[in-house]
């Protein structure tokens, strides 16, 4: 019996990830952004990371802003420029790698899921099944 203490956000997250006989995989998709100005919308992705339901990253891959980098945010991020330098690949590449490891019946939840989706250009119902916001 869960603790009232717990987050129900986070219970809601466990309830769903548990595997079902003939269910659809679920997946957590996740997307950090750097600014590429000053304004709070001049943002471009620099790391992606997929999550299994039994919490396997099955990907984590740092992208090379193709724009020059105002800040790398590295308070929020843990990004710097020295990890993306080194790591980085190109959007497309790391996008392409992403819907090879993501099956078109997956389910994907998180966090205000559609802007990460949004970001990535994934479309519900070709990329991936359908998602789940939790926000």
């Amino acid at each position: 019996q869960p603790s009232s203490s717990v987050n129900p956000q986070i219970q809601m997250f466990s309830q769903m990830c548990q595997p079902q006989a003939g269910g659809d995989p679920i997946f957590s998709v996740d997307v950090e952004c750097v600014a590429t100005g000053p304004q709070h919308d001049k943002r471009t992705v620099a790391q992606i990371a997929l999550v299994d339901q039994f919490e396997q990253v099955k990907l984590n891959m740092y992208v090379k802003p193709k724009e020059k980098v105002f800040s790398y945010l590295t308070g929020l991020t843990g990004l710097t420029e020295e990890l993306i330098e080194k790591k980085g690949i190109p959007l497309d590449e790391a996008i392409s790698k992403l819907k090879k490891n993501l099956p078109k019946n997956g389910v994907l939840v998180g966090q205000n899921i559609l802007k990460d989706v949004h970001w990535l250009g994934l479309e519900e119902g070709k990329d991936f099944k359908a998602m789940r916001d939790l926000a």
